[in-house]
């Protein structure tokens, strides 16, 4: 069996600022498509103009390396998958020239086809040998991070200061874009010129769910969200511990299974969010406008996939629906195994770390007005993610983190925490949330959304719950004379924490927040969530 071969590592950097950088809907997703195509359309073209020989199946289909199986195979593709793509390469002392000039021609292919993504690589040996493998592996993988950190590669052309500047990007504008009307960057006009591919693609890859009957809206405007309403979710959702899964991976192959297994689960479950939305179609009246979900003959969805690659993904949905489209999400991730019983033992004897068999994962669900600047929004759900990610190291469990702003502009989800949701008697903010929890457990999604629907019940007077808001961010003596002097929020109280009678401190409970514990209470955020809170339907399974 042959053990060296050459070996390409390739990347792509600063992806969220290439994909969110303009607020134009049609233009993300472009940009998403142009992201994933350089691995699965530019490279792979380059490889098979290459002349070397390659396995007859596709790198997806095969259920073997076949470099180790097939002396006559010289170049095979190892795996896609996480933002990486690893291709090897055998011709004996040429293989690390020819990996140079593979990167080469990759190289030119995504400057003209993807102007303005930056991208990077790394060239080595891989030891395909059982007890080598994850050795070599690592030191590509170390070699590559260098790389990073030294090479700042100049992907655009210098703004001179004689050019227009591109309105989107900031960039020189050199191309006529006749959608937006005005000229634009080279790389607005591709990413805008990319969404066809990208609708038609995402599409297929859902066609059994939604048919001839429904389509993903291509305008932020025809989400469906109400007048006045006018707020949208920006949903970031990552996979945890996924560096400790495939790092204890014990050879290419398995590596290449995982890899295959996430997208796989990750399609699925987003299939099933879709199933849970077409299903529930006929009930969004009351809480979307259901004009601005039509398009021709066919009805919109309150949904729109931006990123939906490996265990990273992106979406958006109206303001209303964020919270609960982000916990069915996690749900239908988790009702399927991703390791199979083999690798999940030995990781867990070789890291002697809890983890999940499933594709456990955290979410930070951004709600923002839906003219608010699209990179912002996506670079504070992805703060939101890391929030819940930090509290899952425990015990890899699956948890939730939200924030709304109202116009606000906070570049960093801490200091809006500081500022706002501190107290002298504790934290306002009581996430992140764990999106499996039962509805009686305080700090899971639907426990929070369930004392939310109760403060918004009839029954209880609007006034009050303001009011309550009002009297957490003051002394426990206001907060007395104000539970005195409301008998609905104290019973609500006394019932939620089975008590008899109701003191200040009962407002407040204690929880672990990293290494220390803390308290907070859980009356600000449901209150939050009122005007974004949508009941879950009751649809049967999946």
């Amino acid at each position: 069996m042959t053990e060296k071969v050459g070996a390409i590592l390739l990347d792509t950097r600063s992806i969220q600022k290439y994909v969110f950088g303009c607020n134009r809907l049609k233009t993300n997703t472009g940009a998403s498509y142009l992201v994933d195509g350089i691995f699965t359309e530019a490279m792979v073209d380059v490889l098979k103009k290459s002349g070397l020989k390659m396995p007859a199946e596709d790198w997806k289909e095969a259920k073997k390396m076949m470099l180790s199986e097939d002396n006559a195979v010289e170049c095979e593709i190892a795996y896609i998958g996480g933002g990486n793509m690893l291709v090897l390469v055998r011709k004996g002392e040429e293989s690390l020239r020819i990996c140079r000039e593979l990167v080469k021609e990759w190289s030119l292919k995504v400057l003209l086809e993807a102007p303005g993504l930056k991208t990077g690589a790394a060239i080595g040996e891989i030891d395909l040998a059982y007890a080598n493998f994850q050795a070599s592996l690592n030191a590509l993988y170390k070699q590559l991070k260098e790389n990073q950190n030294n090479v700042l590669p100049q992907v655009d052309l210098p703004y001179t200061g004689f050019s227009v500047e591109c309105d989107y990007s900031g960039k020189a504008a050199n191309v006529y874009n006749k959608e937006y009307k005005r000229l634009v960057s080279a790389e607005v006009e591709a990413k805008t010129a990319a969404y066809d591919a990208a609708d038609k693609k995402i599409k297929k890859n859902f066609s059994e769910v939604i048919g001839d009957e429904y389509d993903f809206c291509s305008e932020l405007e025809s989400l469906g969200y109400k007048d006045g309403e006018s707020y949208i979710s920006v949903i970031h959702i990552d996979g945890n511990n996924m560096g400790v899964k495939f790092s204890n991976c014990r050879d290419m192959q398995e590596r290449k299974n995982l890899s295959k297994k996430v997208q796989e689960t990750v399609e699925h479950a987003f299939g099933y969010l879709i199933k849970k939305i077409v299903t529930e179609y006929d009930t969004y009246a009351d809480v979307l406008d259901m004009r601005a979900l039509k398009q021709g003959n066919k009805r919109l969805l309150p949904l729109r996939p931006i990123i939906i690659g490996g265990d990273d993904i992106t979406f958006i949905c109206p303001g209303r629906m964020g919270l609960q489209y982000a916990q069915a999400f996690i749900e239908y991730v988790n009702s399927e195994d991703l390791l199979d019983k083999d690798l999940y033992n030995y990781i867990k004897k070789e890291t002697g770390k809890q983890i999940n068999r499933s594709l456990s994962c955290c979410a930070g669900v951004a709600i923002v007005p839906a003219k608010y600047p699209f990179f912002r929004a996506y670079e504070l759900a992805e703060q939101l993610c890391d929030e819940a990610k930090d509290l899952s190291r425990k015990d890899d469990g699956n948890y939730l983190d939200f924030a709304i702003l109202h116009g606000e502009k906070y570049g960093d989800i801490k200091l809006l925490r500081k500022e706002q949701y501190e107290s002298a008697n504790g934290s306002l903010h009581y996430g992140p949330y764990n999106v499996l929890g039962k509805e009686n457990d305080k700090q899971s999604v639907k426990g929070m959304l369930a004392l939310s629907a109760k403060l918004a019940a009839d029954k209880m007077p609007r006034n009050k719950v303001k009011e309550l808001r009002r009297v957490l961010h003051e002394d426990k003596h206001s907060m007395s004379i104000f539970l005195e002097n409301c008998p609905e929020i104290c019973e609500l109280v006394k019932k939620e924490n089975k008590l008899a009678t109701v003191v200040a401190d009962d407002l407040w409970d204690e929880i672990e927040d990293k290494d220390k514990v803390i308290f907070a209470t859980r009356y600000i955020d449901a209150i939050e969530a009122i005007d974004f809170n949508y009941p879950e339907k009751k649809t049967g399974a999946k």
